[in-house]
């Protein structure tokens, strides 16, 4: 029997929006126009997912469709994952379950099983326990899931590991993914519920983290706005004259132009 759930790459659990982003991404990526080198192939492979994508966006079919899946679920097993789930008490089986329950799609109990280990222990880390390349892969994924889950804290220390990691490393996997994803992280949603001098501090930090020209001109208009917030107007107007010599086009700095009496 089809497991639709992994023909669409998603957990049982998945809501009916999981379900059609997950659709989408994979019409994309297997639609006959993306494969011409083999068509017939990509052809069949759509017809499963059209299928798939059918019965679970339908309530009672997908209701009916999972007891008949049910029995096939329990039949089968894993002894690998198994064997690490019973070492609950060995952080080194527990982390190599971590880091093998991201790498098969369920990142909700790879989280579940971390928070866990970090409550019974706060000292608790992957890292301590997989090889670098392992740990890497460990702790950006897990930085990923949190990042969905909205915890910023946490998806910001793991994203931070593993850019202190790479920067001075050969081995640089994710170190533009990382820097992109804090840039965002910090800039879009810890920044804008911070003061605004400890706002200046985030973007400075994310300015030291090396940048493209565009983005520091951005960053230098948000030390603006900050200062302009904290009342300081002289390193406001200092820091957006900055922001339009790095990039004379500079869009959305309107508002702070005119509060300024800055000339854009």
């Amino acid at each position: 029997m089809i497991n639709y759930y992994e023909v669409l790459e998603i957990q049982p659990e998945a809501k009916p929006d999981e379900i059609k982003r997950s659709f989408r991404r994979l019409a994309k990526k297997y639609h006959p126009d993306q494969n011409s080198a083999r068509t017939k192939w990509a052809e069949a492979k759509m017809r499963v997912i059209l299928k798939a994508y059918d019965t679970l966006m339908n309530e009672s079919e997908r209701a009916e469709y999972d007891k008949r899946l049910r029995p096939h679920l329990k039949a089968y097993q894993d002894p690998y994952r198994e064997n690490l789930a019973k070492r609950v008490d060995d952080p080194a089986a527990q982390s190599r379950l971590i880091l093998y329950s991201l790498l098969n799609d369920q990142p909700k109990q790879a989280v579940e099983i971390y928070d866990r280990m970090r409550t019974k222990d706060k000292n608790f880390e992957v890292w301590h326990h997989l090889d670098q390349k392992d740990y890497l892969d460990c702790e950006f994924l897990l930085g990923e899931e949190y990042e969905r889950q909205g915890n910023w804290k946490n998806a910001l220390r793991f994203y931070e590991n593993v850019y202190n990691e790479e920067r001075n490393s050969p081995m640089r996997y994710f170190l533009e993914e990382v820097k992109d994803r804090i840039r965002d992280i910090y800039c879009k949603k810890v920044a804008r519920r911070c003061k605004p001098l400890e706002a200046v501090k985030i973007y400075e930090k994310v300015m030291a983290m090396g940048v493209s020209k565009k983005t520091e001109a951005y960053l230098h208009k948000k030390i603006a706005e900050s200062y302009f917030k904290a009342l300081l107007e002289k390193k406001a107007r200092f820091h957006l004259e900055k922001a339009f010599e790095l990039e004379p086009k500079l869009k959305g700095a309107q508002k702070i132009c005119e509060k300024l009496a800055v000339s854009n």
